[in-house]
Order: C-alpha cells, then sequence, then structure tokens
C-alpha cells in the first residue's frame, strides 16, 4: 500500500508559499514602495531547494524495487502526465498574454524558438537576456526533467540511484568546462541539481532503517529552519551550502515528525494546499502582479494589507487551478498515456463466444 507523508504534503504547500511570497514583496517593491525590482526577500527562494529534496525522496520512495526498462517507461509516463499539461497550459498563457497585451509583461517577449524550447524543457537564453522559460518560474522544472531522465535511466538499467545520479551530474560539470559555448550545460551545472540526490539518499535510509526518532525530528527542523531563516545569508550564494543543507535538514525533521503532524486538527487541510502546491508554483506568477496592481488603482497600497491580501489570493486561486485544471488535466493525460490494452484473443476472453 503507498503512503502518503502528510508532513511533506504540508511542507510542499510551504515551499510553493515561500516562492510566493519572494514574488509578492518583490511586487510591492515594484508597484507600491518604489524602491525597484532588486528589493525584496531573496531567502523564500529556498522553498525551491525544500521542493528539490522533496522530488528526490518522492521518486525514490515511490519506485522502491523498480528495475528494468518496462518500469522505467512507466515512470517517465507518470512524471509527464504530471508535469507536462498544466506547465504547457501556462507557459502558453504566458505567451498569449505577452502577444496579446506587451505592456503588461516587463522585460518579455515572445520569439517562436524560445516557446518551443520552453514546452520541450530545454535551457535556452530568454529575449531579455536571462537562461530562463518562457514563463520564468519553470526553470526549476528544467532541473526536474533533467533529474527524471537520469533517474529513469537508473531504473532502465538497474544501476544504483544515487551513484548514477552522481555520476551523470559530474559528468555535466565536466562537459560543461570543455564546451563553455553550450548553455544548456552551464545552466545544469549548477550545485543546485545535487539536492535530488539528497532526497533519493533519504528514501534509501528511511526504507533500510526507518524513521528517527521524533525529538530528533523536531531538532533537525528547528536547527534546519534557524539556519536557513536566522543567519541572513546572501540569496546570490552557492545554493546547496547554505540553501539545500537548510532544506535538507528541514525535509528531513518533517519526514521523522510525521506521526506528530499527521494528528495536528490542521494537517489535512493543509495537506491538501500541498496537493495544490504545483499549480499555487506555476499560477501565482499570474495572481501576484494582478492583485498588486489593482489593489494600486484602487488606491489601497498598503503593503501589509497588499501582502496579506495577494497570499490569500494566490493560495485560492491555486486551489481552484488544482482542483478545475489540473485535476482534468492530470486524468486526461492518464487516459492518453495509459490506455488499456486490448486482450490478445478477445473473443477467447468471452465464455459467452464460445
Amino acid at each position: 500500500m503507498k503512503q502518503t507523508y502528510v508532513g511533506l504534503q504540508v511542507l510542499r504547500f510551504a515551499a510553493a508559499m515561500l516562492v510566493a511570497v519572494m514574488h509578492i514583496t518583490q511586487a510591492i517593491s515594484i508597484h507600491l514602495t518604489g524602491r525597484g525590482e532588486g528589493v525584496y526577500w531573496g531567502t523564500g527562494a529556498v522553498g525551491v531547494d525544500i521542493f528539490f529534496v522533496i522530488s528526490g525522496f518522492v521518486m525514490a520512495i515511490s519506485t522502491a524495487g523498480w528495475a528494468g526498462p518496462s518500469e522505467a517507461w512507466v515512470f517517465a509516463r507518470r512524471r509527464i502526465q504530471r508535469i507536462v499539461p498544466l506547465y504547457w497550459v501556462y507557459t502558453l498563457l504566458k505567451a498569449a498574454l505577452i502577444a496579446a497585451v506587451p505592456a503588461l509583461a516587463v522585460k518579455s517577449s515572445v520569439v517562436p524558438l524560445h516557446l518551443a524550447a520552453s514546452l520541450a524543457f530545454v535551457p535556452m537564453t530568454a529575449p531579455w537576456g536571462l537562461v530562463q522559460p518562457v514563463l520564468p518560474v519553470g526553470w526549476t522544472l528544467n532541473f526536474e526533467m533533467l533529474f527524471y531522465a537520469v533517474f529513469g535511466l537508473a531504473i532502465a538499467a538497474r544501476l544504483p540511484r544515487i551513484a548514477t545520479c552522481l555520476a551523470g551530474f559530474a559528468l555535466l560539470f565536466i562537459a560543461a568546462q570543455f564546451l563553455p559555448g553550450v548553455t544548456a550545460l552551464h545552466f545544469y551545472a549548477q550545485s543546485i541539481i545535487f539536492e535530488f540526490i539528497v532526497g533519493v539518499a533519504f528514501a534509501q535510509a528511511l526504507l533500510r532503517w526507518g524513521p528517527g526518532p521524533v525529538l530528533a525530528g523536531a531538532l533537525l527542523l528547528l536547527a534546519g529552519t534557524l539556519f536557513t531563516f536566522g543567519l541572513g545569508w546572501d540569496p546570490d550564494s552557492d545554493r546547496f551550502f547554505p540553501w539545500g543543507v537548510g532544506a535538507a535538514a528541514i525535509v528531513l525533521g518533517t519526514l521523522w515528525l510525521e506521526p506528530v503532524i499527521v494528528r495536528m486538527p490542521l494537517a489535512r487541510p493543509l495537506a491538501f494546499l500541498g496537493d495544490a502546491s504545483y499549480s499555487i508554483y506555476l499560477s501565482h506568477t499570474f495572481v501576484v502582479p494582478a492583485v498588486v496592481m489593482v489593489l494600486k488603482r484602487l488606491h489601497l497600497g498598503q503593503p501589509l494589507l497588499a501582502f496579506v491580501l495577494a497570499s490569500a489570493a494566490v493560495m485560492l486561486a491555486g486551489a481552484a487551478s488544482y482542483l478545475w485544471l489540473e485535476k482534468p488535466l492530470i486524468a486526461g493525460a492518464r487516459r492518453l498515456l495509459f490506455k488499456p490494452r486490448a486482450p490478445r484473443f478477445p473473443h477467447a476472453a468471452n465464455p459467452a463466444s464460445k
């Protein structure tokens, strides 16, 4: 029976909101206080690092014991149905908005080749000069897809998952040194990619030895939170240290605290928002600037009010996107990717035909 880690679901919601809060503070700084786009709460970016550690854990725990090409093919189709449809919808929506109302998109324009690369999860320099897809937050999905490809290869070839990922990612770093003109290689050659492996290691440790003591989990979660948010790290510092280290402690502490978290009164509602975290992550880039600009037009531009209303709008829009867009898209993709096979000899399987 597949186990659901309620604590990780709650943490996924927290991670999505950390990223959203970062962008809310940036939108307030741009549109309301006039301090510019460079003044914002950059530590919210650690939400991405938390996502990556969780992703490595979930991929490893959900495919424990899988080996061979057929299992790898199932893994690939499941990842496609989960990630691709919603991302394509929001990417195409962003492209349509840019084309229809260019004034709404700061430093954005649509170039067909760049749009195609974005939809294919290929890192490419955008028209505004950064290595970003049309939907800028999609840069994280380029890393996700690379991890899925290497992890799927390990499943298909029956290779050790951690060793295969380490070797594959190390080769990328080496290739980036010898091929300086290849944008995708230099994009992937970042320390953040090793955070997936940390999650895989947590899964393998949990399967072998079980969870640690609840008290140790509480101390780990506290230490990781203080380390990440309390020491004033430079947001432009290396991602694996400090962000990956802090994220690892937070995720592991949450795993060990599962018996406590699952009994908390708000655990289930927060876990639902964790289910909606992918929708929150993709949709908030539309919701945040819209809410802040509307408040500005209504002369309700107090930063605190804008922060509260934008945060609430992000959660509501993300939940709506999950229920009415993401889930139907996943169901449709599942029907396409996992069509039931017809019996080889259909009449022989029907007693009435004999």
